[in-house]
């Protein structure tokens, strides 16, 4: 839900128009359709697949690290879960059943991507909508926020959109028709679900999207089918108001996060959105969708801090890591922290800032949002926007925002974070372990040497 973002010159770093003012989220509970029945609950009923859920469910995997004095062995063990991506994920029982379903990997290549971007315009922070959108479709370089239509947009352009001519899909009254002109396009539907005949289930693809808008141009919602139910009427959404509606609460998320994942089902569409001023205005689906963009990479930074517990203390501070050089997207790190060694005591968290020098606004790049690790283990993830227009607000700079890392062995031994497509994540995640081992183990005897030569 959001207001349209104009197309602005910003990434020369140079004047640039004044920013959109950042419109915060409007939460009412969806209109009900006239007439509209739910479905009794059924103890055989399964969650619909959600990236967001099943990350807390995978079991805590092994390691040898030694305790939980062993910083840089905590740090290598993480570092190298991160890098092994998030396959296991994907295979687990949540999951099953939508293999062969000809746009499940395009579904899964959203929910890889864009889970946790948080709710916020593209624009403070990687310049005008339309470059955006252009480095999506032609690159596969994608931001790591999103209002509705820019997220819709993101999505829409790692499935085969190259963007249209305003890099954006719209959210606004003009939006609908707007997608229909360049696809196919349905108006007046039943808003039940349940009540639509065979003929328009199947007409009503997976890519389709749904369009809510007030009679002003510019406000209004948009939302993106991802998958359909294999038996019965509903539907999944790619949706910024899914950590509202979600009847589900999740370990990795808290209520009301304003951050992206996978919805529940959907078996109606709201009659209207924000306390009724947004009436539902149709639907609209672009051609040629489905085919997943190759080699999507994130464009953003990201570093991992360890912290006592007990008492805050920093113990470890790696050196920025290139996400996009990487392909490391927010669901890998979720992945790479869940289940960390001694979590229980060791603080593990991945801060994720926007990558320096694409905004005048931002030249040094900004804080987009934390991913960490609770005492028991479960991987979460959080964005506190303060109303300050969108931006996260990550307490003590001290900590986290200094160059340099953390001991000064934290960018010796573990500087090359990188892995190279000839060792497996497992083998440089040992050798990483190992290098660190080394530097520790000569630095504890350089000083016991000086120790002795002064006493």
């Amino acid at each position: 839900m959001s207001i349209r973002e104009e197309a602005l010159g910003t990434t020369d770093l140079g004047e640039q128009e004044p920013l959109p003012v950042w419109e915060d989220m409007v939460f009412s509970e969806p209109e009900l359709p006239d007439d509209y029945t739910a479905t009794p609950q059924s103890f055989d009923d399964t969650p619909p697949p959600q990236l967001v859920r099943t990350l807390n469910l995978l079991p805590f995997p092994e390691h040898d690290v030694r305790g939980p004095e062993d910083i840089d062995g905590i740090a290598a063990h993480i570092l190298s879960r991160t890098r092994e991506g998030i396959a296991d994920l994907l295979e687990h029982e949540d999951y099953a059943g939508y293999e062969g379903t000809p746009t499940e990997a395009w579904a899964r290549a959203i929910a890889e991507h864009q889970t946790g971007i948080p709710y916020t315009m593209p624009v403070y922070f990687y310049g005008p909508q339309k470059q955006v959108a252009e480095g999506i479709a032609r690159q596969g370089r994608y931001p790591l926020v999103g209002q509705c239509q820019q997220s819709v947009t993101t999505a829409l352009c790692m499935g085969g959109w190259d963007g249209g001519v305003r890099g954006d899909i719209g959210a606004g009254k003009d939006s609908q028709p707007y997608c229909a002109q360049l696809g196919e396009g349905w108006r007046g539907v039943p808003l039940d679900l349940k009540k639509w005949p065979d003929e328009l289930w199947d007409d009503v693809k997976v890519g389709s999207c749904l369009f809510w808008s007030a009679d002003s141009a510019g406000s209004g919602h948009v939302a993106l089918v991802i998958r359909k139910h294999p038996v019965d009427r509903k539907w999944q959404l790619w949706d910024t108001g899914t950590s509202f509606h979600d009847p589900s609460s999740h370990l990795a998320a808290a209520r009301q996060a304003r951050m992206l994942w996978e919805s529940h089902w959907w078996d109606f569409i709201p009659k209207s959105l924000s306390n009724g001023r947004w009436p539902f205005r149709g639907i609209g689906l672009l051609p040629g969708l489905g085919r997943v963009k190759e080699d999507l990479r994130p464009r953003g930074r990201a570093r991992l801090l360890l912290q006592r517990r007990s008492d805050r203390a920093l113990l470890f501070r790696s050196a920025w890591i290139d996400m996009e050089a990487e392909g490391l997207p927010n669901s890998w790190l979720l992945r790479g922290l869940r289940g960390a060694p001694f979590s229980d005591r060791i603080e593990a968290t991945f801060c994720i800032n926007s990558p320096p020098g694409l905004t005048k606004s931002a030249p040094r790049g900004t804080p987009l949002l934390d991913c960490t690790v609770d005492a028991k283990g479960n991987a979460r993830m959080f964005w506190n926007w303060q109303w300050k227009q969108g931006y996260h607000e990550r307490k003590n700079a001290a900590v986290w925002q200094p160059d340099a890392p953390f001991p000064a062995s934290a960018g010796g031994a573990l500087k090359s974070l990188a892995v190279p497509a000839t060792r497996t994540p497992a083998e440089a995640g040992r050798e990483l372990y190992e290098e660190a081992d080394a530097e520790l183990r000569a630095e504890a005897e350089r000083k016991s040497v000086s120790q002795r030569a002064h006493s």
